[in-house]
């Protein structure tokens, strides 16, 4: 059976997204299966699959990283379904729903997308781990973020420090999503994520960042904050309560494709 797909990013984060109207089976959609379509561990992978149901004016999004495993929420995946959901039904305003949690988005020009959204919850604040500390929140994926002074210049070296983390015996057996960040100016901070089920730093990681900014908002006051990641760069502004929050960034759409299921 052939599907077909978009293929998108956001600030570097990649999906395949495939587009239906309540007419798909998901049962097709084996963890192999996943994995073959992401091409899992291969020079040509994809971060992630996105199963994205269109029906009665809403848009319900599965996330799947490419090693198969389901995860709660991509925020970046959010705002690249927005965008497909443009091109495909000539609207700029999209309700995505994930993991029963209801998403606003609007498409702008340039195809820069809004996403409104909760703010984060601190789940357990002062984690120690490895001699560091941070907070563990979830802002519809589970992050633990870390302000981090110590030099990250050496890729490799972050990287096994972070994946450490990821591991820890704390977040048995699901393990953790690892941010750190920087403040660059007072309303500027650098974010590098470690994501679990890709297993690898990310070029960016939406969901991360947002979780990122709110912590650094709460200890700073700061409510207009830009994100930088390696992948690009996004926009966050939360209102003086948090409760009303902007998420901005950039999707592209690469190509069309068909796959083989």
């Amino acid at each position: 059976m052939k599907i077909q797909y978009y293929h998108c990013n956001s600030n570097g984060n990649d999906f395949k997204i495939i587009l239906h109207e309540n007419n798909l089976n998901y049962s097709v959609f084996s963890i192999d299966t996943i994995r073959k379509i992401c091409n899992y561990k291969k020079e040509s992978s994809v971060d992630g699959l996105i199963l994205l149901n269109y029906k009665e004016d809403l848009a319900f999004m599965d996330y799947y990283n490419n090693d198969g495993s389901w995860e709660t929420f991509c925020l970046n995946g959010a705002i690249c379904s927005s965008l497909v959901l443009k091109n495909e039904f000539k609207k700029d305003n999209f309700d995505i729903i994930s993991n029963k949690i209801r998403y606003k988005t609007i498409n702008y020009q340039e195809n820069i997308i809004r996403v409104q959204i909760d703010k984060p919850v601190y789940k357990k604040k002062d984690v120690k781990i490895n001699n560091t500390c941070g907070n563990y929140l979830d802002s519809g994926a589970k992050h633990l973020v870390i302000n981090y002074d110590d030099d990250w210049s050496n890729k490799e070296e972050l990287k096994k420090k972070m994946e450490k983390m990821r591991y820890d015996k704390l977040f048995y057996p699901d393990g953790i999503n690892v941010n750190f960040y920087k403040q660059i100016d007072l309303n500027t901070i650098q974010v590098k994520t470690y994501e679990k089920g890709i297993e690898s730093l990310m070029n960016s990681c939406a969901s991360g960042s947002f979780a990122c900014a709110y912590d650094y908002s709460k200890n700073s006051n700061i409510k207009s904050i830009k994100i930088i990641n390696d992948g690009g760069h996004s926009e966050i502004l939360f209102d003086n309560n948090y409760k009303t929050n902007f998420f901005s960034s950039k999707a592209i759409i690469e190509f069309k494709g068909n796959i083989e299921v």
